[in-house]
């Protein structure tokens, strides 16, 4: 008698083989790259006096801070990740201030396909900062722990473009991030608070703009979502055709729409359609002047007329500046963003006029460069700039974009105005950083004007193949309207830092703080001096 076998296959459930597909190309991308594990710790010694008024003594006191970090990285060709933790234990011979342990964590991880076409980002964070620049913008851990809030960043982004070389390009990338501050131990009347921000961005357009029938498309949808107050919902969007008249000249028409909403209490909506001529020259460059009419729903409707101007200046590859005089609700606007770059020097200059809240998820950051730096997430005074695009990364060394964040978070929608300026110089064993920023909040739901005037000079001298010279200056100048108050904050840092092997070093560092305000009561100042010992396993 014949016997028949059949095996029988279990049915897996859908979300199954998309599982395994994932993780069989994860562990490809994973096995290709390069692993790096760097664990170390830090040893810092402090001594420190501080005075709040004029009229007070000095409060003086010594610190020991242990901090144990790891720090994992990992870089393939389609996959980099970076996670850093450090756990700071603080020890304190000072009777107004308590032991306490701090975490401290960064994570990025950016995933990329098609030459870099398709990309996600993951992203998070963990630290303690400033939220209200009343009590102390310079306040950290050891002396001002009481004004700082624990806060929590976690987002993640996906981005999709068409290849460089297509007529006609497209972009689309969709965002998502959440904060999640608590009340500091001083509370600073803000509570604690969750926020979140969504955002779709989408282009599309032709590449080159002297093409036989140029049209570009921009759109933009962001909601930030507050727990005190309605949510703020902006969108956006513009329409530029052009078409050659002559050899340079051409008929230019386009059309803009932006709605700002916060329900009852403030809600504007402008709408503007114009014409006029664009002379075009060089590769990109061109310059463009449009008659526009525009009609404006605030409190009451509005329609009008007004001109435009609209300029690119590219020379080189290394140099551009792009200005924009238009209105919107509320007035004449004007954005600028410029760049200049050679091989040891880059600076960067950027204006821009936006509606946001002040938590840190909307922001136009002030973007001061990219630099190589020592691991993942090191100090600019370590870092330096790339002597060109194409400067291949030494073994341990990494990418990183400096930005300045806010000074401030908190639930606020503010009409920001701000413009800064940054450079970049690094050459044999020099490297500086300068920065100038100038912004004005509005307060749109309360009589709040805040103007910020603000200044920072980085720089780090390689006295020797062992020996580093660093030093940090920041000033800021705050006014707050509704307080009729001035505030001239002032920060220097100095360091020498030795290498003693290639595991260890060692560094003595001092700080002056100084707080200068037109109501006496306000004013500080701080000296610190600190030894440090890191060794790395």
């Amino acid at each position: 008698m014949d016997t028949d076998i059949t095996m029988v296959v279990p049915k897996q459930p859908l979300r199954v083989w998309p599982t395994v597909v994932a993780c069989c190309l994860l562990g490809n991308i994973a096995y290709a790259g390069d692993w790096q594990l760097n664990p170390g710790i830090i040893a810092d010694s402090y001594l420190y006096q501080l005075k709040q008024q004029d009229y007070a003594s000095w409060d003086e006191g010594a610190a020991l801070a242990l901090s144990p970090n790891v720090e994992l990285l990992f870089n393939s060709k389609h996959l980099q990740t970076a996670l850093d933790w450090r756990q700071k234990h603080i020890f304190y011979d000072d009777k107004q201030r308590d032991d306490r342990s701090l975490d401290y964590i960064n994570f990025n991880n950016r995933l990329s396909a098609f030459d870099n076409r398709l990309s996600w980002t993951v992203n998070g964070s963990e630290s303690y900062r400033i939220r209200n620049s009343q009590r102390g913008i310079f306040a950290d851990e050891i002396t001002g722990f009481s004004d700082l809030s624990k806060t929590r960043n976690l987002g993640t982004s996906l981005a999709v473009r068409t290849a460089p070389h297509r007529d006609t390009q497209s972009a689309l990338s969709l965002t998502a991030r959440k904060i999640d501050s608590e009340r500091p131990d001083n509370d600073d009347a803000l509570g604690n608070f969750s926020n979140e921000f969504y955002a779709a961005d989408f282009a599309i357009g032709k590449r080159r703009r002297d093409s036989t029938f140029y049209w570009q498309f921009n759109s933009r949808y962001s909601e930030s979502a507050r727990d005190a107050g309605n949510d703020l919902t902006s969108e956006n969007a513009d329409l530029t055709v052009g078409v050659p008249v002559l050899r340079k000249l051409a008929w230019i028409s386009r059309a803009r729409y932006e709605n700002n909403d916060l329900f009852t209490n403030y809600t504007n909506k402008f709408r503007s359609v114009g014409t006029g001529l664009e002379y075009r020259f060089g590769n990109v460059s061109y310059v463009n002047a449009t008659y526009n009419w525009y009609r404006q729903q605030q409190l009451l409707e509005e329609e009008d007329s007004y001109w435009a101007f609209d300029m690119l200046l590219a020379p080189t590859r290394r140099t551009s500046l792009q200005v924009t005089v238009d209105r919107r609700y509320y007035g004449r606007s004007v954005e600028v963003a410029g760049s200049y770059r050679l091989q040891r020097l880059s600076a960067r200059l950027t204006y821009n006029e936006r509606v946001t809240v002040t938590n840190g998820l909307d922001q136009i950051f002030n973007d001061l460069g990219l630099f190589v730096c020592p691991g993942a997430f090191s100090d600019i005074t370590d870092c330096f700039v790339p002597p060109s695009a194409n400067y291949q990364l030494l073994p341990g060394e990494s990418l990183q974009n400096f930005i300045e964040t806010d000074i401030e978070i908190s639930e606020n929608v503010v009409l920001r105005k701000g413009g800064s300026f940054s450079l970049a110089y690094d050459r044999n064993r020099l490297t500086l950083g300068l920065n100038l920023r100038r912004t004005e909040d509005e307060y749109v739901e309360s009589n709040r004007l805040n103007k910020t005037k603000g200044a920072s000079l980085n720089a780090s001298w390689r006295l020797t193949p062992l020996m580093t010279l660093t030093s940090e200056i920041n000033f800021y100048e705050i006014e707050y309207s509704l307080e009729d108050r001035k505030d001239q904050n002032l920060q220097f840092k100095g360091g020498l830092k030795v290498e003693l092997n290639e595991h260890s070093d060692v560094s003595v560092n001092l700080r002056r703080v100084e707080r200068d305000s037109n109501q006496q009561q306000f004013d500080l100042q701080e000296n610190r001096v600190w030894f440090s010992y890191e060794y790395q396993f």
